[in-house]
């Protein structure tokens, strides 16, 4: 932890925060790009409150995140969410909404998660319309961390977002927040969105939101010819009890991309079929060794899924 801090005292001190490594804009402060000395001192004062026992410390960094220089308040924020400090969630939530930098608001998003504030889920729902695509994924990954039912349309509303990144993430939400909701618009990504990770999630997902009324969109694409579709597709009919998707997880569990290896040996524990259970026992001599987690797991549910009787959804 000494070793990490010296570390980031000597970025802070070359002015080489991560967000600031590339060419700064011609607009940007002087101080930003060659910061003074009290520059970077303030710079280290607010790192060092992140490792003190200051009582103040929250106080503190919360006044910091009103600094002329932005990667002091980028600090500032981080070390609230380092402090998981609770009483800075309405401070952070202003940053994000109103901060000039992006890299300063995607540390409010970041820290908005950290201090784990139910009540941080609105201001993380807010940032999904900011103009930058980073601060809009992090603000997709707090809203997957906090599952808040009432976030699900405003996850569907990126779901055509022009950052590709953003809409796969997106869909990973939707699944987490399991909202049946959703269906329509997951649905829909299958059939026009144009990036194959976005409709190789899209596929997984609608097994996770239990769809059955899916089947029929979920089949056709087990012929599709990107593998990590067909992949998805096998691991969401087997999750909605559908015996169609044991072949394709079979064929496709010593594929070398481990990607679409794992997402069919996780498929195959999904069926209570004895073959995909003698699948992955074959499997556990047959792939390699990082694999072997998964399949434990997989045959773990697969036995577990024959003890228990049918579930309707």
């Amino acid at each position: 932890m000494k070793d990490l801090l010296l570390g980031r005292l000597t970025i802070v001190a070359l002015g080489l925060a991560p967000a600031l490594l590339w060419a700064a804009p011609k607009s940007q402060e002087p101080y930003s790009i060659h910061p003074s000395t009290q520059t970077v001192q303030r710079r280290q004062a607010v790192l060092l409150l992140e490792q003190s026992k200051d009582p103040q410390a929250g106080q503190k960094l919360i006044e910091a995140l009103n600094d002329k220089d932005a990667m002091t308040r980028s600090l500032a924020a981080e070390g609230l969410g380092a402090l998981k400090s609770a009483a800075a969630g309405s401070a952070l939530a202003k940053v994000l909404a109103k901060d000039a930098s992006p890299d300063v608001r995607q540390a409010a998003a970041v820290s908005l998660r950290q201090i784990q504030d139910p009540g941080a889920v609105d201001a993380l729902g807010r940032a999904l319309k900011d103009s930058s695509a980073n601060v809009r994924l992090t603000a997709l990954s707090g809203l997957g961390f906090y599952r808040d039912a009432k976030s699900g349309p405003l996850v569907e509303a990126v779901c055509t977002d022009p950052s590709i990144e953003v809409r796969r993430t997106a869909v990973y939400v939707l699944g987490r927040l399991e909202d049946r909701a959703a269906v329509p618009t997951v649905q829909q990504l299958i059939k026009s969105d144009p990036d194959a990770g976005v409709r190789a999630g899209a596929a997984q997902v609608l097994g996770q939101l239990r769809s059955k009324e899916s089947v029929d969109v979920l089949r056709p694409l087990l012929k599709d010819p990107v593998k990590a579709i067909r992949a998805s597709a096998a691991h969401s009919l087997l999750m909605l009890g559908e015996a169609s998707g044991l072949a394709e997880a079979s064929a496709l569990d010593k594929d070398p991309d481990a990607t679409v290896r794992l997402i069919a040996i996780d498929a195959l524990g999904w069926s209570k079929d004895p073959a995909a259970e003698a699948e992955l026992k074959t499997l556990l001599t047959t792939v390699p060794a990082d694999s072997q987690a998964a399949i434990q797991a997989a045959l773990n549910r697969t036995q577990q899924l024959r003890k228990k009787p049918s579930v309707r959804s």
